[in-house]
This record gives C-alpha cells, sequence and structure tokens, in this order.
C-alpha cells in the first residue's frame, strides 16, 4: 500500500540529485539538450515513418508478435512509440521525463519482455533514429552536425535504458543506501535554510515583475504540468489566450508609462477573477494567457464572463481584449505546443474581428 502512494522514483529513491549524477557520468550536457531539441521538427517530420520502420522490425520476432498479441494493442503500442520518441527530443529531462521512462521498464517487466528483448528493441530504435539524421543531414556542411547529433541521441537513449533496466534488476541496494546517506547530509539545518532562498529566487525568477502574474517560462511548466495531470485523470483542461487591442497606439501616443499601467491593471484583473486552482501569466508583450485545470469549454463560461464584465469595470484607455479559447481532454489530449499554436490561432481569429468592429472579442474552439 505504501508503494501505491509513491512514484517509482520515489520507491527506487531516484532523486534530482541522482538525475543530475546519471547525466554528469553520461557527458550529457545543456549543449545536448539543445541540440536535441533543435531537432524535434525533423524528428516530427518523419515520425510515422520511424515508427512504422520500427514495429516492422519488431513485428517479426515471434516472442514480440506474440506479447503485442492484437491491433488494439497494437495500437495503443504506436501511439506511446510517437510519445516516447518525442519525448527524447522534448529538451526536458527532469524528475517527470524519468518516471515516464520508469514506468516504461515497470509495464515491460509486467508483461513479460524480457531485458534481452528489450535492449535489442532499443538497439533497432537508435539504429532507425540515426539513419533517419543519416539520410537526411548527408551534406558536406552536416558531417559535423551528424556526428554530433548521434553522439547527443546515443547519451538520451543510454540514459533512458539505465533507467528502464533499474526496474529490471534488484542490485541498486548500494546505490540506493548510498542515495540515502547524501540525502541526511544534505538534509542539515543549513541546507534548508539554502532551499528557502532557492524556494525564493526561483519563484521570483518564475513571476513577471509588472504584473505579477508567472512568466512565460513558468507558463510552459505549468501548461506541461496540467496537461499530463489532466491526462493521468482523465480530465478537461482549458486554455485562455488573449492580448490586447490597441496596446501599440497607446504606447506610442501616451508613452511606456501608459502601457505599462494598462498591463499592470491587466494582472490585477487576471488575479482577480480567476479561482486559486487557475494560473495566471503574462506570455510577453500584450499576451496573456490562463491555464483552467479541471475545466471544460462549457465550465469555464463563468470565469470568461467574469474577466470581462471586469475588465469593462475599469479606465482601461480605450483598450480592449482578443482571447482564443480552447480545451483539451477528458478523453483526447493533444501536446501543450500544439494547444498553445491552436489558442493562439483563435486568438488572431478574434483579432481579424476587432480591426472590422472594435471592441472585446472572443474565439472557441471545442478541440
Amino acid at each position: 500500500m505504501e508503494h501505491v502512494n509513491k512514484t517509482l522514483a520515489e520507491q527506487l529513491q531516484i532523486t534530482e540529485l541522482e538525475i543530475e549524477k546519471r547525466k554528469k557520468l553520461l557527458e550529457f550536457s545543456d549543449s545536448d539538450v539543445e541540440l536535441l531539441r533543435s531537432y524535434k521538427p525533423m524528428i516530427l517530420k518523419y515520425l510515422d515513418g520511424i515508427v512504422k520502420q520500427f514495429y516492422d522490425h519488431q513485428l517479426k520476432v515471434p516472442e514480440i508478435a506474440l506479447l503485442i498479441g492484437d491491433a488494439e494493442t497494437f495500437r495503443r503500442l504506436e501511439s506511446a512509440m510517437h510519445r516516447y520518441i518525442l519525448d527524447m527530443f522534448d529538451g526536458y529531462y527532469d524528475m517527470k521525463y524519468v518516471n515516464r521512462r520508469l514506468r516504461i521498464g515497470k509495464v515491460h517487466q509486467r508483461i513479460g519482455v524480457s531485458s534481452k528483448l528489450y535492449l535489442a528493441a532499443i538497439f533497432q530504435l537508435q539504429k532507425i533514429i540515426n539513419n533517419t539524421f543519416l539520410m537526411h543531414l548527408s551534406g558536406e556542411s552536416d558531417v559535423m552536425k551528424l556526428e554530433l547529433v548521434r553522439i547527443s541521441v546515443n547519451k538520451i537513449i543510454t540514459f533512458d535504458v539505465q533507467l528502464v533496466l533499474d526496474t529490471y534488476i534488484s542490485s541498486l541496494v548500494d546505490q540506493v543506501d548510498n542515495a540515502r546517506e547524501e540525502l541526511r547530509i544534505y538534509s542539515d539545518s543549513l541546507q534548508d535554510k539554502v532551499n528557502e532562498k532557492t524556494k525564493q529566487l526561483r519563484e521570483l525568477s518564475l513571476k513577471d515583475s509588472l504584473t505579477g502574474l508567472f512568466n512565460q517560462h513558468a507558463f510552459y511548466e505549468h501548461l506541461r504540468r496540467e496537461i499530463a495531470s489532466a491526462e493521468r485523470y482523465r480530465e478537461p483542461m482549458t486554455l485562455f489566450y488573449f492580448d490586447l487591442n490597441g496596446f501599440k497606439e497607446l504606447n506610442d501616443n501616451e508613452g511606456h508609462q501608459a502601457g505599462d499601467e494598462i498591463l499592470a491593471l491587466t494582472g490585477e484583473i487576471v488575479k482577480k477573477v480567476i479561482r486559486e486552482t487557475d494560473i495566471g501569466c503574462r506570455y510577453g508583450g500584450d499576451e496573456f494567457c490562463i491555464i483552467l485545470p479541471r475545466t471544460s469549454i462549457q465550465t469555464c463560461e463563468i470565469i470568461k464572463d467574469r474577466f470581462v464584465v471586469e475588465f469593462k469595470a475599469h479606465d482601461t484607455k480605450g483598450i480592449s481584449f482578443s482571447m482564443g479559447i480552447i480545451d483539451t481532454g477528458p478523453e483526447d489530449f493533444i501536446g501543450y505546443e500544439a494547444l498553445v499554436k491552436k489558442a493562439d490561432k483563435e486568438m488572431y481569429k478574434a483579432k481579424a474581428e476587432s480591426k472590422k468592429q472594435p471592441g472585446i472579442h472572443i474565439s472557441v474552439l471545442n478541440n
């Protein structure tokens, strides 16, 4: 019962410190992170072909074909493989990433996939991905890029394999004991003070000083987390994306101080109307986002209407707003990047209407 209340990482006592140690041992640096992230568009372009090649090979192995068993299981595995590969190039290799990799190992272990089959499959996936880069980075100017990205792919796959194999074996006792001792030393009174200061600095780094809302970096952190939570618990989530109409003209005519006052006022309005569980963010410039967990298009009307009423109740110097609203879940989910793009697209639809007829305009897409 105790295990049910802990993540796989917690059960194996894999901490943030341990994650960083593993990366360091593999020489997996920030440059590798940026390199993998930069090639995500290419991988996305050829993703279907990569997954197809992978399973064409896997289905030739009788043991694997027997384990897959049926068309529905195969469909789910293909979908999971799409996500697995995209995660490799997402650029976020934190505790959430580690837990997803450990879960993969747990599932493989439960359904009876032996370590030899798993390692053979990962070898094939690594070969297919590297061959994909080889095919599309074949020019003379791409030789160095090809070698660097292949090295980075090999590092992250090795990192993943370590995590998956951790769920297969029981020889981690010594490593767990060492981690426990390091945590004991790390958790003395001085470290508590350091942690508190670190927490305060982190909170400051995630806030926009003018509006008091979360900044763009924090927005993406919250959005990724909330989508993962919504998907886990099969709950809807809604995103408001809006910008201020006439803001540039206000800045040009009355100066940046007047513009800053409107931005600060908008931040106050957002904080006033959202619920405790909602997350208000300044995306950048005069663009804002509100994340509404456990909320569908149908149930967000009260927040939307409250925001409109509150905005109209203040002297905004003729500034209005254009808003795009989109939800995801509870059955089908889209990634955080796609969700933002769709919300942005809806906002521009509303923006187009505001140019025809000044005022507040809202475009809603029920995803």
